[in-house]
C-alpha cells in the first residue's frame, strides 16, 4: 500500500510540476508589452486574443486592419502614422447602413448613456460607431485583449439598442 501511495504521490508531483510551467507562461503572456504604434504588432495581438485579422492599406496608403467580432465585420484605423510602422492612435469602427430610424436625436440618446463607443448619423443617413485609443507607449497583451472586449460588448450592447428601437417603431 505504501508503494502504491508513494507512486501515485510522485505522479501527481510530477504533473503538478508540469503544469507550473504553463501557468506561468500563460501569465507572462498576459503581461507581455505590445507597440501598438505598429499595425502588424495589433494584427499579431489580435491573433492571439482568438480574433480575425488582416493588415490593408487604403486608397491613401494608409494602414488599416479588418476584424470581426459578434458576426460584424470592424476596422481598426490607424492615424498620425510616420509611414506604416508607427501610428499614434487607433479606432475601432464599424458602421450600419441607412434606416429612417437613425437620426441625431437617437445617436445622442446613445452617446448620452455610453461611455466608450460613440455613435453618429452621417449626412448620407448611416450609423457610425467607434473606439478611440492613444498608441503611445506599450501596453500589455491583457489590456489589448480588455480593449477588443471591450469593443464587442459595446457593439453587442449596440445591436440590442437598435433592435429595442426597431421593435419599439414597429408598435
Amino acid at each position: 500500500m505504501i508503494r502504491s501511495y508513494l507512486h501515485c504521490s510522485a505522479a501527481v508531483l510530477f504533473a503538478a510540476l508540469a503544469v507550473l510551467p504553463m501557468a506561468a507562461s500563460a501569465e507572462e503572456d498576459k503581461e507581455r508589452l505590445l507597440d501598438l504604434r505598429q499595425p502588424s504588432v495589433v494584427v499579431q495581438a489580435l491573433h492571439d486574443a482568438g480574433y480575425k485579422a488582416e493588415l490593408k492599406t487604403n486608397k491613401a496608403g494608409e494602414p488599416y486592419v479588418l476584424s470581426g467580432a459578434n458576426g460584424s465585420s470592424f476596422t481598426i484605423e490607424f492615424y498620425g502614422c510616420t509611414g506604416v510602422k508607427d501610428c499614434g492612435s487607433y479606432q475601432f469602427s464599424s458602421w450600419y447602413k441607412a434606416e429612417p430610424l437613425f437620426t441625431p436625436e437617437l445617436a445622442n440618446e446613445w452617446n448620452r448613456d455610453k461611455r466608450f463607443l460613440k455613435i453618429v448619423v452621417t449626412k448620407e443617413g448611416t450609423l457610425d460607431e467607434w473606439m478611440d485609443f492613444s498608441a503611445i507607449g506599450k501596453t500589455t497583451f491583457a489590456n489589448f485583449a480588455d480593449i477588443v472586449d471591450w469593443y464587442q460588448t459595446m457593439d453587442a450592447d449596440l445591436a440590442k439598442f437598435l433592435d429595442e428601437k426597431r421593435a419599439a417603431a414597429k408598435k
